[in-house]
């Protein structure tokens, strides 16, 4: 079940229609989070327990106008995730070689 928020502390419900007219803020029962709608259409869940500032900024830094940063950022952490694994591989396959190495002068 979804309760619309419309009255918080911070006043984070009526300061998040300075982003976008259409948003609204829910609780999602089921869910134990906030989540955003913009135009009956579910926009994204708050990874915060409640409503503040952060939750401006990630609504802020999530819209679709930002998707391309977004997806180079999320492009960039993926290389570099690669590129960590790609040397851990290959630091096993040397240190394996250098192990067989040593052993085959024995």
């Amino acid at each position: 079940m979804r309760i619309k928020i419309t009255n918080d502390l911070y006043d984070i419900a009526t300061r998040i229609k300075e982003i976008d007219e259409e948003y609204e803020i829910f609780f999602d029962t089921d869910l134990q989070k906030f989540t955003l709608w913009g135009k009956g259409i579910q926009q994204l869940v708050f990874p915060f327990e409640g409503l503040d500032c952060r939750a401006l900024r990630y609504a802020e830094e999530t819209r679709v106008r930002y998707l391309d940063e977004i997806i180079a950022k999320m492009d960039k952490e993926k290389e570099e995730y690669d590129r960590k694994r790609l040397k851990t591989a290959q630091d096993k396959v040397e240190d394996e070689f250098s192990r067989r190495l040593r052993l085959s002068k024995i």
